[in-house]
């Protein structure tokens, strides 16, 4: 199950989507969907059984680029290339060989939030009950 949320911080907050490679693949094949017609795009509606305590919506970028806190709603602003690139990148991560392993996305726009993808790198459990 991909499940995702916002992990604030004083100093390093991110965002961060934890699952199993067909969970990221599935995030993946989202953003390849977004890349081809880019429009707002529920992520917790698209992908099934995805769980999350935050609201995230992908959404063409207007001037602003990457994950962004609207006041705890959260818009993952970008081109589609940019999703087709960020999609490229997660898709390293999905190989049933692969164990474990994490890409931290950011776009370089001042004051977006770093968003991890991670693999194998925390329990089952982890953004449901341990948080």
């Amino acid at each position: 199950m991909l499940r995702f949320e916002y992990m604030p911080s004083d100093f390093h907050p991110l965002f961060l989507f934890l699952g199993e490679g067909p969970d990221l693949a599935a995030l993946a094949r989202l953003l390849r969907r977004f890349a081809d017609d880019p429009q707002d795009i529920a992520v917790a509606e698209r992908i099934p059984g995805a769980t999350s305590r935050d609201v995230l919506v992908l959404t063409p970028a207007d001037g602003e680029f990457g994950m962004r806190d609207l006041g705890g709603r959260f818009a993952w602003k970008l081109t589609g290339w940019q999703a087709e690139k960020i999609a490229e990148r997660i898709e390293l991560l999905t190989p049933e060989d692969n164990k474990s392993g994490s890409e931290i996305v950011e776009i370089g726009s001042e004051g977006e939030i770093p968003v991890k993808v991670s693999r194998g790198e925390f329990t089952d459990d982890f953004l449901i009950t341990r948080r």
